[in-house]
């Protein structure tokens, strides 16, 4: 009689991306007991965006302490809001401490993924070649690549193009005449730290950026020296400044309703003390000052981006950019400033952009594609986790994901959820798995339900020109909920919302004589 064989992948779960979200997600699999993994990482290094962005002045926007995961804390960062530096170090010492870095793959860009329905598992394209997982963890960020420039012109630039996830240390731009495109989080970083070198900047304005004061003091070695012989006292801190981000990023924005007079307040401040005291020159603060709600669009810290502009060599361009030319910019209203170095810092495209995935295609069962799902309906998931379609596939981040006052924070919540529903697979056998339909709406509609009563949906928005906002016009960025919800959505969500199957079988098969 035949005996079944089951199907045996390359690897029990394949993880795409070697960021902070791919080996959280390495460690937490790894401690449940799920030993054969692989992390496919497209680039020759770990560190996700802190390998990538190595321009002027880059850094947390938020507090170190917060900015850690809560079983590997760092007692001696050197300040409130450490540079990029040292987080990319921290996340090397992490991997290193876990043992992580040698299930990376480096150079192993996936390029597509593929459900096989027969034999039960994903066939990965890496390099030209099939491997196979029976399990998926995309991690593969928030922002996943560069927007392509939309800028006319551009490829005409004689001189050299710098780009923010992609910066060129050897160009120099001292005594250049520098012409930056964007006053998003990175460009806020970037502006005030090359303005000593460079001879002239132009900063081009689309829109406004709200900037609060940034806190930053270097750790005192006595707060260093207490965090290490006492780290309980280092969780309390961490426990609270996550908790405080998260109240001004998250409860601000998800719960309008409620934290209306906490947005108010802080725009007021914003608005008539702070600004006034970076921006002396009324027409230079006007232009410099949003007209929309603060969350809008993600805010930024600095103490010194606002009062760049007041300096006699930095220019503030807020006419629209007609093109770009072989030796400068020309504005709408006709006026061409030369260049000698054009930097842009235009923005990425979210994990939601089925640009993503029209590059690198995802297929699942029935004829699922990815991109199409994203460019042709509404974002929906299970919990941020799980999208109806991709049986054995779950995402650190994905519709209505972002949780809590850090990346890590997210990271480890939605390493807890995947754990428990592969736990609950292998128990049953090393199940196929699949979220259910109905559970994906339900979940989707509490969220874009809660979401009614947001910043985004009862603030004044419409001049953010926000990433927030997807091209349906829908807000699948934050999760609203506290991420104390969260956390314990992801220990005690119904099981019963996954649909588990019996693993299939190969086609080949050992047989055995039959007597007759």
């Amino acid at each position: 009689m035949a005996v079944p064989e089951t199907v045996q992948p390359d690897h029990e779960v394949a993880i795409i991306g070697a960021g902070i979200g791919g080996i959280g997600a390495a460690i937490a699999l790894r401690e449940a007991g799920f030993d054969d993994l692989a992390v496919y990482e497209r680039a020759g290094d770990i560190g996700g965006t802190w390998r990538d962005n190595t321009y002027p002045g880059v850094g947390v926007d938020i507090p170190a302490q917060a900015y850690q995961f809560s079983y590997e804390l760092k007692p001696d960062w050197s300040r409130v809001f450490a540079k990029g530096h040292e987080v990319k170090a921290y996340v090397d010492q992490v991997a290193d401490h876990h043992d992580v870095r040698r299930l990376v793959r480096l150079n192993s860009e996936v390029t597509a993924r593929t459900w096989d329905e027969d034999a039960g598992l994903w066939r990965l394209t890496i390099g030209g070649r099939d491997v196979t997982a029976r399990y998926v963890i995309s991690a593969i960020g928030a922002f996943v690549d560069a927007k392509p420039t939309a800028i006319p012109g551009v490829d005409d630039f004689a001189g050299p193009i710098l780009r923010s996830a992609s910066w060129d240390h050897a160009v120099s731009l001292a005594g250049k005449r520098v012409a930056i495109v964007g006053t998003g989080a990175s460009a806020v970083q970037i502006i005030p730290e090359i303005a000593d070198q460079v001879a002239h900047l132009d900063v081009y304005q689309r829109t406004p950026i709200w900037v609060a004061p940034k806190p930053d003091i270097p750790t005192p070695k006595a707060v260093e020296a207490l965090f290490r012989r006492l780290p309980g006292t280092q969780e309390l801190v961490r426990r609270t400044v996550t908790r405080g981000t998260e109240a001004v990023l998250i409860d601000l924005v998800t719960r309008h309703d409620r934290y209306a007079w906490l947005e108010r307040g802080i725009r007021g401040a914003l608005r008539h003390l702070w600004y006034p005291l970076q921006v002396r020159d009324r027409e230079l603060r006007r232009q410099l000052t949003p007209d929309y709600d603060f969350g809008c669009k993600r805010p930024a810290v600095s103490n010194r981006y606002l009062r760049t502009f007041a300096r006699d060599h930095v220019d503030l361009v807020t006419d629209p950019i007609d093109r770009v030319t072989a030796t400068g910019v020309r504005t709408a209203d006709g006026c061409e400033r030369p260049v000698d170095v054009l930097i842009l810092a235009t923005g990425f495209r979210l994990a939601t952009d089925p640009e993503n995935f029209r590059r690198t295609p995802v297929r699942g069962r029935d004829g699922f594609d990815l991109a199409t799902f994203y460019a042709e309906q509404r974002a929906s998931s299970y919990e941020s986790i799980s999208i109806p379609g991709l049986p054995n596939h779950f995402m650190i981040f994905g519709p209505y994901g972002w949780t809590g006052g850090t990346w890590h924070q997210l990271v480890e919540t939605a390493s807890a959820h995947i754990v428990r529903v592969l736990r609950e697979s292998r128990r049953r056998g090393g199940a196929t798995v699949e979220v259910r339909p109905d559970a994906a709406a339900r979940w989707t509609r509490f969220a874009t339900e809660r979401l009614g009563r947001s910043l985004w949906s009862q603030g004044a928005c419409s001049a953010a020109n926000s990433y927030y906002f997807d091209s349906h016009g829908d807000t699948p960025f934050l999760r609203p909920t506290t991420a104390a919800e969260a956390w314990h959505a992801a220990r005690t969500f119904p099981l019963e919302d996954y649909a588990f199957a019996e693993a299939p079988v190969a086609a080949a098969t050992v047989t055995e004589p039959v007597a007759g």
